[in-house]
């Protein structure tokens, strides 16, 4: 059922599933829009566990359908259904398009600006900065990986709870008169503590699939450090299990490659995941 679920989602959302209905942040902003109507929610959500139970609350309405639907068909329609609109990752897919037809006709400065909307925080020029190769695996590691994870772990229900916090996290992020915006700290721990675990495992699966001598030494520097960001366990690793030239760097070759490099990771999970289920592991 989960594996079923899983492959079934990842199908249909590369093939379609690209309307506002199938992206979780519509619903984020639905839920936040009507419960700011209700006089509970402007009391309750002062305190950082009001803010919490509010948080919980979609993902044990959705536990208690899929408590109530028993049959294994609506279930599977359940399941795919979550995880759609979990990985519900349209515009990131329009402004990665966008990035590489900017790259095809030579328009550094429009590249550079779809970089940017992708999440890309600094150039690989600036002080501090990244690939925009791992800008595209943290992407995919969010809106994927880390769903997959919580999906296999929780069900629907964890994959809901991640999703809905990545969402609202995003949206206080980019809008500094967000509603939440004071909570804006809360959020940003709890989305730290939801990825921590995943960025590791993820990372690990880079080791595997990718250059397993030079990865391994920066994912064994990060793996047990609670401080450092699950952004850079994520992307250094990557980049070391990758190992793309110098040369590469700001070129539709660095992008494709990254891309294949999480595609091969998601397909080695999935493998791992069959696994577990055949050996009677995983429900």
């Amino acid at each position: 059922m989960i594996l079923i679920s899983i492959i079934l989602a990842l199908a249909i959302e590369r093939l379609a599933a690209r309307g506002k209905y199938w992206q979780i942040s519509y619903y984020a902003k639905t839920y936040l829009a009507r419960s700011s109507t209700v006089g509970l929610f402007r009391g309750g959500v002062k305190s950082g566990f009001g803010v919490m139970a509010w948080l919980v609350v979609p993902s044990i309405l959705v536990a208690f359908v899929y408590h109530v639907a028993d049959l294994v068909l609506v279930q599977l329609v359940l399941n795919t259904c979550v995880l759609l609109i979990c990985f519900g990752c349209a515009l990131q897919r329009a402004r990665y398009k966008g990035y590489l037809n900017a790259l095809t006709r030579g328009d550094n400065e429009a590249a550079t600006l779809y970089a940017l909307q992708m999440g890309q925080k600094r150039t690989e020029l600036e002080q501090g900065g990244e690939w925009f190769g791992q800008t595209l695996v943290w992407v995919n590691f969010r809106h994927y990986c880390a769903v997959i994870f919580w999906f296999v772990l929780l069900g629907a229900p964890g994959a809901v709870l991640y999703a809905l916090t990545r969402s609202l996290f995003d949206a206080i992020d980019e809008n500094s008169e967000h509603q939440m915006i004071n909570h804006s700290q809360r959020f940003q721990t709890m989305l730290h503590w939801l990825e921590w675990l995943p960025a590791r495992i993820t990372s690990f699966g880079y080791l595997i699939i990718g250059n397993f001598s030079k990865g391994t030494s920066c994912w064994l520097k990060y793996v047990l450090d609670f401080k450092v960001s699950n952004r850079s366990v994520v992307t250094s690793t990557a980049l070391a299990a990758e190992q793309i030239e110098q040369q590469y760097i700001g070129c539709t070759y660095e992008a494709t490659c990254m891309m294949r490099l999480v595609k091969r990771n998601i397909l080695f999970y999935l493998v791992l995941i069959a696994l577990l289920t055949l050996f009677g592991n995983l429900a």
